[in-house]
């Protein structure tokens, strides 16, 4: 370990002294350095062949045992000089020897010392070592600005690889410090905080953790202007020329408008759009006012009224709600202006469909009946709609042109194959009426109530209308009966004398099954069963003269036989809980003898003297031997855990104990192997885990007891073939067992982000080196496959089972992207701590997260990435989970009236094509085939048992 002084500029004679005894001393420790290393030893002989220029093998033999010296490079950081790969697949390696290297002030060796790189600044610091600090009084000074600046103490590294500074006292530092000039930062438990934002605000240099001041620092994908005093900056900053600017929490602005109203490019930078202006930006419009900001809010420009939303993005093709009075207008979808005393087409975010509007001279549309051109209509209450083909809230009916249709009155007419009933005054009847002296009802939409239960729960007869009584009903295949006062009997009723039960909530009859009174109903009667066997889907059960299920042993017609004692199945084929074998067709107890092995269904189980099988741990003939304590099957060739149960194959739980194979003994005292891998079960039967010594021999087992071998584990390497511990290479990588480690030169695992010969890793707990992943929570860089380093570069790259694609700076592309002439996309998620990014194969997708929910689908539109490419499918059908879309050229799925191909078709707002189904809207009621989907027009046909004619343009006429 090297140690240099933290002492800048002049230093007082007695450091000096100090210093020259220090040189003298490291001096002695040069010359011996080489004879001592002739005695460093693994814990078994073994070659080591680690240069700093190429990737060595290492080798393990009993006669070829060599100890290379290998100069340790000289670094002010505990990283690597080199990028060497040391491949220790084939034997172990022998301890590193390392020379020390002496500065001109000189150092001696302390444990876990640090030696911090330059700081922000730029002032080289160098570590006090642990005997002068020891030694010597620590100084406080005050520095200019009369911040308490630390001397004389020590930092050093905790066994996990973090830094501390221990001052004079004995005690770590905590909190925002100056140690020897520098502002550094250290949590509550006393580790220095390096590339992170503390509780302060402030932000600490990754590599010196020195404070961060007058730049730029990017954090979590997110960057942001450290000021003189290493504040995040807020709002609009001019930096070097430019202006840049930063929200709220000091993250910067790019690729969009800030709330200034100034837009900011991918690099943060102010656009200048100029004064007084429309321009157009990714699609959309907007204008810059006197001082270059976007306008916002309802305006009058050149004359004409038009309107920006929040975002500074001018409204067009739908209504959007003014700022000022809180009243919707819609915009032109070309010009952008105000629409006044006109009809317009717009999507009704409601009704998910277009439909035809009015709006007056202040562009409010209208609601209610209407007198248009002469013309009775009506526009709906609630968001303003024209009615189409449909009674509206007045109770008159409007026809396909919109206009009020006279029905006659007091009388029933039919409507789309319902029936509805005009009063005294032409309109609609609804609730509770009686009509020739028949009490009828009607809904709120008018329509009869028929063959169903009504809103106060009353049934009423399927073809008059009339209310029901005292009898039996069906409805959606449920039967019911309904009682006195029309309504369905709940809970257990006898009726002529046979019990029946129906359901407490729905009233529905239970058939075939159990009810909750626990009783059972037969299935096709619905009337109790009792005394009977029952089969309630694969299952046996027999019902006691009470209806109910019998539980455990019995004797039913002189035969023995075992019910579940918890759900009354009954046993068959199985063992039951009181430890007998049933017969797998007849459910009878067998006899299947005594103290002895039977092989059943696949599994073997042991018979006591009772004919019983055993369970739990037991020693049979002297044999250790393990049953498991619920079903009794015997465990072999596998592992159980604390509760005796067999461990399942990846899973959470720690095995404990291991039993044969082939004799079901439990293996003790011994290695065994199981699935290719090996374990080691002390002299109890007790599965070993973490570090060991066995037989004399250094060796290791992880969580789940699986010995290391060609493994790097605590800091050490674990040969291949023996798991013997040895030595592993320092500063330098090292693949072993096909993963990549990096160890420190101190026997120290140094996890988390560290740069190596220039180029940005991350090292795990275990000291292995991410490969083919990103970062923690998914965030970038992405770690390449083979090297583990930070990969800044574009291109797809895969993590896991998923595909990503990079930008030019290494950074994940997030929602739709244009790549090589092909459009995929990148999950985006915005509710999620994890950044995602994950190429989508094989769905459909809509982009947009959030949107205005008065703009129509267009905006937020539906595509399908094809599963195996991931590219956007277009220009064809593709049925969906059994639903048909059509997605163009764009890759967009189509949406409403389209003529593909010559056919006239219709897609939902979802890109669902319909078949088979009626479409109302503002072009009145039309009907689409349900086998092409075409529209039907010039033909007449009978649908759901009505008679329509369909005339040229496809409207609907009932006949």
């Amino acid at each position: 370990m090297k140690v240099h002084s933290t002492f800048t500029g002049s230093k007082p004679k007695k450091r000096l002294i100090a210093f020259s005894c220090a040189t003298a001393l490291a001096g002695f420790t040069l010359i011996a350095k080489p004879a001592f290393a002739e005695e460093a030893k693994a814990d078994s002989s073994t070659n080591l062949d680690v240069t700093a220029a190429t990737t060595a093998n290492v080798e393990t033999t009993a006669d070829l045992v060599e100890t290379k010296v290998v100069e340790a490079p000289v670094t002010t950081e505990n990283v690597a000089s080199t990028e060497n790969t040391t491949n220790v697949s084939e034997q172990a390696t022998t301890s590193t020897a390392s020379s020390e290297v002496v500065s001109e002030t000189a150092s001696t060796t302390a444990s876990e010392s640090q030696a911090p790189t330059e700081s922000a600044t730029g002032q080289t610091r160098e570590a006090v070592s642990t005997d002068r600090a020891a030694s010597e009084t620590a100084s406080v000074n005050e520095t200019s600005n009369s911040e308490t600046n630390i001397t004389g103490g020590q930092y050093y590294r905790d066994e996990y690889g973090y830094w501390h500074y221990k001052d004079a006292s004995g005690k770590d530092l905590t909190g925002p410090q100056t140690v020897d000039g520098v502002k550094v930062y250290f949590d509550q438990g006393g580790v220095q905080v390096k590339g992170e934002f503390t509780w302060d605000g402030h932000y600490y240099d990754k590599d010196s953790g020195a404070l961060v001041t007058n730049k730029f620092v990017d954090s979590y994908s997110s960057t942001y202007y450290l000021d003189e005093n290493g504040n995040k900056v807020i709002g609009p900053k001019e930096i070097n020329g430019a202006w840049y600017y930063f929200d709220q929490y000091g993250e910067q602005v790019k690729d969009r408008f800030a709330s200034d109203g100034r837009y900011y490019d991918e690099n943060g930078k102010q656009v200048d759009f100029g004064t007084n202006r429309y321009f157009e930006l990714n699609g959309e419009w907007y204008y810059a006012g006197n001082d270059g900001a976007i306008l916002k809010g309802p305006q009058t420009i050149d004359g004409v009224k038009v309107y920006f939303d929040r975002g500074g993005v001018q409204v067009k093709g739908y209504f959007v709600k003014d700022s000022t009075d809180n009243n919707e207008r819609y915009y032109d979808k070309d010009s952008g202006a105000l629409a006044t005393n006109q009809y317009i087409i717009a999507y009704n975010p409601y009704r998910h469909r277009n439909e035809r509007y009015y709006v007056n001279d202040q562009g409010i549309r209208l609601t209610g009946p209407q007198t248009i051109d002469g013309k009775q209509v009506y526009f709906d209450t609630y968001e303003g709609s024209q009615v189409f083909d449909n009674f509206a809230d007045d109770g008159y009916f409007y026809d396909q042109d919109g206009n009020r249709v006279n029905l006659g009155i007091n009388r029933y007419v039919q409507v789309k194959g319902n029936w509805y009933y005009v009063g005294e005054d032409g309109k609609i009847l609804r609730g509770e009426q009686t009509i020739d002296g028949a009490h009828v009802y009607f809904e709120y939409g008018g329509k009869q109530v028929k063959g169903d239960f009504d809103y106060n729960n009353q049934f009423h007869d399927k073809d008059s209308g009339n209310l029901v009584t005292n009898r039996f009903v069906t409805v959606n295949d449920k039967t019911y009966f309904i009682g006195a006062d029309s309504k369905a009997i709940k809970g257990a009723t006898v009726i002529d004398n046979i019990e029946y039960f129906f359901d407490e909530k729905t009233g529905a009859q239970v058939k075939g099954n159990f009810a909750s009174n626990k009783k059972y109903y037969n299935s096709t009667t619905g009337a109790l069963v009792i005394n009977s066997y029952v089969q309630v889907d694969k299952d046996w059960y027999y019902v006691g003269n009470d209806g109910k299920r019998l539980k455990g042993s019995q004797t039913i017609n002189n035969v023995p036989v075992y019910f579940d004692p918890y759900d009354g199945k009954q046993a068959k084929g199985v063992f039951g809980n009181d430890g007998y074998f049933y017969d797998k067709d007849s459910g009878a107890k067998i006899d299947l003898g005594t103290n002895r092995y039977v092989y059943i269904n696949d599994n073997w189980y042991y018979l006591n003297g009772e004919g019983k099988i055993l369970k739990g741990d037991q020693t049979i003939d002297g044999v250790q031997v393990h049953f498991d304590p619920y079903y009794g099957n015997q465990i072999k060739g596998e592992f159980t855990d604390s509760n005796g149960h067999a461990v399942k194959a990846n899973s959470y739980t720690s095995p404990v104990k291991y039993y044969d194979k082939n004799s079901g003994a439990l293996v003790k005292g011994q290695y065994f192997s199981h699935d290719g891998k090996w374990y080691y079960a002390d002299a109890e039967g007790n599965i070993l885990k973490g570090s060991q010594t066995i037989d004399g021999v250094h060796v290791y087992f992880d969580y789940n007891g699986v010995q290391a071998k060609d493994a790097i584990a605590e800091g050490y390497y674990y040969d291949k073939d023996s798991g013997a511990r040895h030595e592993a290479p320092r500063k330098q990588f090292i693949k072993a067992g096909g993963k990549l480690y990096y160890l420190d030169d101190d026997n120290k695992i140094s996890s988390g982000y560290k740069k190596i010969d220039g180029k940005d890793y991350f090292i795990t707990g275990y000291g292995e080196v991410l490969r083919g992943e990103f970062g923690p929570y998914g965030y970038e860089p992405y770690y390449d496959s083979e090297t583990g380093a930070a990969v800044r570069q574009r291109g797809f790259v895969k993590s896991g089972r998923n595909w990503y694609y990079l930008d030019d700076e290494g950074n994940k592309v997030l929602g739709l992207a244009k790549i090589d002439g092909n459009l995929y996309y990148f999950s985006n998620p915005v509710a999620t701590k994890y950044r995602m990014g994950e190429q989508v194969k094989g769905e459909l997708v809509k982009p947009y997260s959030f949107f205005n929910y008065n703009r129509s689908p267009y905006d937020n539109p539906v595509y399908y990435f094809d599963a195996e490419t991931g590219a956007a499918v277009t220009n064809q059908f593709f049925n969906w989970k059994g639903n048909w879309y059509y997605f163009g050229n764009d890759g967009k799925a189509l949406i409403f009236d389209q003529v593909i191909n010559g056919q006239h078709l219709y897609f939902d707002y979802q890109g669902k094509q319909i078949k088979g189904n009626f479409v109302t809207d503002y072009k009145g009621t039309r009907y689409y085939d349900e086998n092409s989907g075409e529209l039907v027009t010039n033909q007449t046909r009978t649908i759901n048992g009505v008679t329509y004619h369909f005339d040229e343009n496809g409207r609907a006429k009932q006949l």
